[in-house]
This record gives C-alpha cells, sequence and structure tokens, in this order.
C-alpha cells in the first residue's frame, strides 16, 4: 500500500502536465469538501425529516389517543347510568317466571326505553344485562323492543369470576365473535363488563355488559398510520391487541405483541421487522391502561425527503461542474505561458535560438522567460566566439604553416649576412644578425604552441638586447627566477609581448627614455605567479579598464596584443588563469601573470646560438 501511494505521488509529481496537476488539485480541494457538506447537509435533512415525523407521529397518536378515551369514557358513563338507574334496578329485582311475560310487557317496555336512551350511539353494538334472577335483557342494535333471552349458568358464572378479582369500573375482554341471537350473524366484537349494585346496600344485583364491534376500533386506530406501509394497534392493559389497522402486513412484517411490549419497555423506538427498520410510536389511552402504538417503516419516512435528496444532489452536480470547467479555464489560463516558453524552447533541438518576445509582468513566468533570453544571448555571443575563434586559429595555423615552408631559408641566410659581416670586421652588425636570428627561431618555435618558461626568458633576452641596438639608452632587465621553475611550460609569444609593451609604452615614454624591466616568479599549489615589473610612466584607470575591452569597444589609440594574450590564456587554460596589470601615474606598472605549472612534456635541446 505504503509503495502504491507513493508511485502515484510520483506519477502526480513528476509524469503529469502542470495543468492537469492544477486541475486535480482543484478537484480535490473543491469537490471533496462539497461532496462532505452535501453528505453532512443531506444527513442532517435525514435528521430534521426523522424528528419532523416523530412529532408529527406523536400528535397524530394523542390525538387518536384522545379520541379512543373519549369513546371509553361514553361507555363508562353509559354503564354506569345503567347500573344504577333506581328504576332499572328495580326491574333487576323481579324474579318472574318466563310464563309471566306478558304480565310483565309494561315493565320491559319501561326498560326498553330507558336502555334505548342509555346505550343510543352509534359506537355500541349490542347490550346485555344478567340478573341474579332468570332472565336476561338484551338491546341489540337494529333491533325493536327488548329480547329475552335465558341466562347461560357457565357464562354468568364466568363473567362473575372475572369481575370478582377486578377493582375497576369496567374490565373489558379481548375481541371475540358472537352471534346475533336475533339478527344471526357473527360479529367480533369488544366486551366490557361490571356490576349493578343495589345503591342502598350496596349489594351486586347483576351484570351489564356492552358489546362494541372491532371494526369502529379498527377504523380509530387506522387513522394513526400516516404513511404506506405503516401499522397502528391498540392494546388493553393485558397485552391483548384490540385492533390491529392491518393484520396481514402485521404478519407479513413478522411482528409479535411480546416483541413491541420488550421494546416499549426498555424505551426503544428503532424495531428491526422483516429486514426492515421500523420507527416505533407510543402513548397511553387515558386512565384505562391501553396502548396505542404505530410502527413506520424508516425508509418511507426517508422518502417524504426525496425531492430534497435529489434537489441537493443536482445541485451539488451543477456546482461540482461549474467548479470542475473554472478550475479548467483557471489552470489552462495559468499554465499557456509555461506551455508556451515550453514549446519555443524545445525548439532549441532544431537549432533555433532566437529569443523569446519579452513577456509582460513581473511573475516567475517573466523572469524564467528573460533568464532564458539571457542564457540564448550567452550561447549566441559564445557560439560566435568560437566561430571567431576558429576562424582565428585557422588563420594562426596557416601563417604558422606558411612560416615552417622554408624557415631554414631566413636561417640561412641571416647566418650568411653573419658570417659576411665578420669578414668585414662588422662586429656590431654581426651581433644583431645572430639575435634576430635567434629572436625568430624562438618566436616560430618549430610550430608549437607551448615553450620552456628557459626559452621564453631567453626570447625576452634576445629582443631587449635587440631594442638596446635601436635606442640611445638602454633598457635594463632584471630576471629574478629560481632554477627550479624554469623547466615549467609557458604559451609561446604571451611573455615577450608583454615585456615588449612595457618597453613601447612605459619607459620609452618617459623622458629620460631609460628604465629596467625585471621579471619575478613563484610557485604555490601547482600555480605559476609571474610577475612583469617596468618603471615607465605608468597608466591610468582608464587605460587599465581598456586592455581587457574587446576590439569592437577598444578606444583607437589601444592596441590589441595584450586582449589577445588575455584570450589565449582563458581559451587554452581556463577562467580561473589570468593576466592582469596593476598601474599609477609615474610609478610604473606591473603585469601579474598566472598560468598552471606544468612541466615541458618534451623539452628538447635547441640550438639557438
Amino acid at each position: 500500500m505504503k509503495k502504491w501511494l507513493r508511485n502515484l505521488y510520483m506519477i502526480f509529481l513528476y509524469r503529469m502536465q502542470l495543468s492537469t496537476k492544477l486541475l486535480l488539485s482543484y478537484a480535490v480541494l473543491i469537490i471533496i469538501p462539497l461532496l462532505s457538506l452535501t453528505l453532512l447537509s443531506y444527513s442532517h435533512v435525514s435528521g430534521t425529516l426523522i424528528r419532523q415525523f416523530r412529532h408529527s407521529m406523536d400528535l397524530s397518536l394523542q390525538q387518536t389517543g384522545t379520541y379512543l378515551d373519549r369513546i371509553l369514557c361514553d361507555i363508562i358513563n353509559a354503564t354506569q347510568q345503567a347500573a344504577y338507574h333506581n328504576t332499572l334496578t328495580d326491574l333487576y329485582r323481579k324474579n318472574a317466571p318466563s310464563n309471566q311475560l306478558l304480565a310483565l310487557h309494561q315493565d320491559y317496555r319501561t326498560a326498553y326505553d330507558l336502555l334505548n336512551g342509555i346505550f343510543s350511539s352509534d359506537d355500541f353494538y349490542s347490550a346485555e344485562i344478567f340478573t341474579t334472577g332468570k332472565f336476561v335483557f338484551a338491546k341489540s342494535k337494529g333491533l325493536e323492543g327488548l329480547s329475552f333471552i335465558s341466562l347461560d349458568c357457565d357464562q354468568g358464572r364466568m363473567l362473575d369470576e372475572s369481575l370478582q378479582s377486578f377493582y375497576g369500573d369496567v374490565l373489558w375482554f379481548p375481541p371475540h365473535t358472537i352471534e346475533d341471537p336475533v339478527l344471526h350473524r357473527e360479529t367480533t366484537v369488544i366486551t366490557g363488563a361490571r356490576y349493578m349494585k343495589e345503591t342502598s346496600i350496596y349489594k351486586n344485583i347483576g351484570i351489564i355488559t356492552v358489546n362494541i364491534p372491532q371494526e369502529l376500533f379498527n377504523t380509530i386506530v387506522g387513522r394513526a398510520s400516516t404513511l404506506p406501509g405503516s401499522i397502528s394497534l391498540l392494546l388493553d392493559n393485558g397485552g391483548n391487541a384490540i385492533a390491529i389497522s392491518d393484520e396481514s402486513l402485521f404478519r407479513d412484517y413478522g411482528l409479535s405483541v411480546g416483541l413491541l411490549h420488550e421494546c416499549i419497555a426498555s424505551g426503544q423506538h428503532m424495531v428491526q421487522a422483516g429486514g426492515d427498520t421500523m420507527l416505533l410510536g407510543y402513548t397511553p389511552v387515558g386512565s384505562s391502561g391501553w396502548t396505542l402504538i404505530s410502527l413506520n417503516p424508516y425508509e418511507k419516512i426517508l422518502e417524504t425527503g426525496t425531492d430534497t435528496r435529489n434537489n441537493m444532489l443536482l445541485i451539488m452536480l451543477l456546482v461540482s461542474i461549474l467548479f470542475l470547467l473554472t478550475a479548467l479555464f483557471i489552470s489552462r489560463l495559468l499554465t499557456m505561458r509555461v506551455r508556451f516558453l515550453a514549446a519555443r524552447m524545445r525548439e532549441v533541438r532544431f537549432d533555433n535560438y532566437s529569443p523569446i518576445p519579452a513577456p509582460a509582468g513581473t511573475d516567475e513566468v517573466s523572469d524564467l522567460t528573460n533568464s532564458y533570453n539571457y542564457m540564448l544571448d550567452k550561447i549566441n555571443a559564445y557560439a560566435k566566439s568560437q566561430y571567431q575563434l576558429g576562424l582565428a586559429l585557422k588563420n594562426s595555423e596557416l601563417k604558422a604553416l606558411q612560416a615552417q615552408i622554408n624557415p631554414h631559408f631566413l636561417y640561412n641566410t641571416l647566418d650568411l649576412l653573419h658570417w659576411l659581416a665578420l669578414d668585414y670586421e662588422a662586429n656590431e652588425i654581426s651581433e644583431i644578425i645572430s639575435l634576430l636570428s635567434k629572436f625568430y627561431k624562438l618566436s616560430l618555435n618549430k610550430g608549437r604552441d607551448m615553450i620552456s618558461l628557459r626559452d621564453a626568458l631567453l626570447h625576452v633576452e634576445v629582443y631587449v638586447k635587440l631594442q638596446n641596438f635601436r635606442f640611445e639608452h638602454p633598457v635594463g632587465l632584471k630576471l629574478q627566477i629560481p632554477d627550479n621553475i624554469r623547466g615549467c611550460s609557458i604559451l609561446n609569444l604571451i611573455l615577450q609581448p608583454i615585456v615588449e609593451n612595457a618597453i613601447l609604452h612605459g619607459i620609452l615614454e618617459k623622458e629620460s627614455q631609460t628604465g629596467t624591466v625585471t621579471i619575478t616568479g613563484s610557485v604555490s599549489e601547482n600555480t605559476l605567479y609571474l610577475a612583469i615589473i617596468d618603471d615607465g610612466i605608468g597608466m591610468t584607470q582608464e587605460q587599465l579598464a581598456a586592455l581587457s575591452l574587446p576590439p569592437p569597444d577598444k578606444p583607437a589609440s589601444t592596441g590589441y596584443g595584450i586582449w589577445n594574450i588575455m584570450e589565449r590564456i582563458r581559451l587554452y587554460y581556463g577562467a580561473k588563469y589570468s593576466l592582469t596589470y596593476q598601474s599609477c601615474p609615474g610609478e610604473g606598472t606591473t603585469a601579474y601573470l598566472t598560468i598552471p605549472c606544468l612541466e615541458m612534456k618534451e623539452d628538447s635541446p635547441q640550438d639557438f646560438s
């Protein structure tokens, strides 16, 4: 993994184009925060949806629970009125046999009117009164008059046993099926029962029951279901399901009343059912001990915010595209000049050394362009210099070749003149010719570029002697060179032109036209240091500066000899070595020559006699 990341980093750093790097950088810096913001916003919206739905669910449960509580209170009040009505309690105490029905007709008429008034609401299906006598008074929905049904001893005993252990107003029984004895149909009802009591002695004189259709509770409970796939149900205080909005869906989810009881007891609000997560809400129904429950699929709740989510994703997509297009434009704009510069630099491969038009601005690209143009100028100048140097070398080689065509002809002619002068006893002429012969032999040096320091010093001695024959006042020469360094090599025709310049432009410019040239030498760290000192008229700072100027920039009064020596030293030995001057007007001039201390590879003795 680490190696893979390193390779990816190296590709990004060295192989990708600059515009691609910028685009990817912008994408990382923009898209990732934008995506994170979108996810956080969507999470916030989802949380808000859940909170809003939970609030709406709780409100719906409270409203439905309040409505159920009102219905139960109406039932309790109706049974209480029927149980403690004086007229009815008098009638309940009668224990007439069945063959006396006609005699009791008026009493039953009275009971009918009273019961019909008490249980006139559509919420009731039927009412039954079990007395300590042998009769059951029944009032059923849609039945005109009272029906008389014999008391079932087992049923009465069961009701009495259930009520004995109950200390509330009305005891409710789970949904069960009853058959209407008159209409002969089965109906699922929820039954509520309570004792009838003699108010004077507070004695049980019977049992009154009311039957409420389960369909009524199903309809009311279904109001708490606000989403497709949601389920609402009503549980009594015994954990029995009084009503379920959708029993088939309840079974499909694999839910059970026991599981819901456990979730409510633990305070959970999320239930796993059939692989789905459901939001659980519940509320008590008044003082009945019943519980109203609502189950809503989590995904269905979030689907209510689908439009919001889609709009957020669409906005993120559009903003991302806009940012990417902007990043692409900026990256192309920023790298346009770099790409242009790179393209122009590649043209150097095809020998195009033309400079790039000077850019506007002062940024790094402008600085790089200016530096590149400066480098091209230097390359062009160097190439031109090398070309000119090549021409100069060819010319010098040609001249050296021409000088070597028959140098012995010159030497033999000078020797002839020397001996003729001796024959005529012209000793001075003979000496001059002999010195001139040595001078040219040393100058030509058999066409070689290098000469020993010993021969270079001899060359200077010969030149000074020849000059002393020309002028009235002789020039002195002092050589302070140790013998151990005289075997070092030196470029030919370097030392003699320096001495010549010192005599012609230094000493001979004095009023006395006399002086001395002193040459000193030393070696340090494989470097040969020579100093050529004259006591001539000296030079100004302007004259010293003009010595190192190239020929096109030199003043008309300044020669090219010294500059040529400087260039030869630089080209042959390198920029580390040089010829420099130090001078003051009236105090003479010193030339400092610095070259490598190299022994002559071939220093065969030469005859300069």
